[in-house]
């Protein structure tokens, strides 16, 4: 089980601009549930949408070819092809700012991810935009920050990605 296809070593391909806000579509094909973790930030979950996996899989493996992959993953043109049944908003015991949330199998996991400290405002005077540094420190300078599954046999096996994040 890999992210996006790829191996920790692989290159970095998720960059945020510190300050920014970012919608990330997380695709669970596996048949199994993974708490996803991002390190430095808070996200929150916007929906969870079933998928036919095994078309998304044979579409995306024609698209990358098998993983692990030595190359950027190219996404399949477009997600609704594979989407089925309604999208379904948070639980109650899902809503509000979190830094791991559960991909259920064969679900499309949607969250809202900012790149600012979870105290700054989400709106107004002082609320972050792109390019702006909220934390007290410079988040760009290494070591980095990773995003993985929870499980640890599966973030000890590669389910672990690098993420970069870029100075304003």
């Amino acid at each position: 089980m890999l992210l996006d296809g790829q191996t920790w070593d692989a290159p970095v391909t998720e960059m945020p601009v510190l300050g920014s806000t970012e919608d990330w579509v997380i695709v669970n094909p596996s048949s199994s549930e993974h708490p996803i973790h991002l390190h430095l930030v808070q996200f929150q979950l916007l929906q969870r949408q079933s998928f036919d996996s095994d078309a998304y899989m044979k579409a995306w493996t024609e698209l990358n070819g098998p993983a692990p992959l030595n190359h950027s993953t190219v996404n399949v043109q477009s997600l609704s092809t594979y989407l089925t049944g309604q999208p379904r908003t948070p639980d109650a015991n899902e809503q509000g700012w979190k830094d791991t949330v559960q991909m259920n199998p064969g679900e499309v996991t949607i969250i809202r991810v900012r790149y600012a400290p979870q105290a700054a405002p989400t709106s107004g005077p002082g609320a972050p935009t792109a390019g702006t540094n909220l934390y007290p420190f410079q988040p760009w300078v290494g070591p980095g920050y990773v995003w993985h599954c929870h499980i640890i046999d599966h973030e000890d096996n590669e389910m672990m990605r690098r993420l970069e994040v870029q100075q304003p």
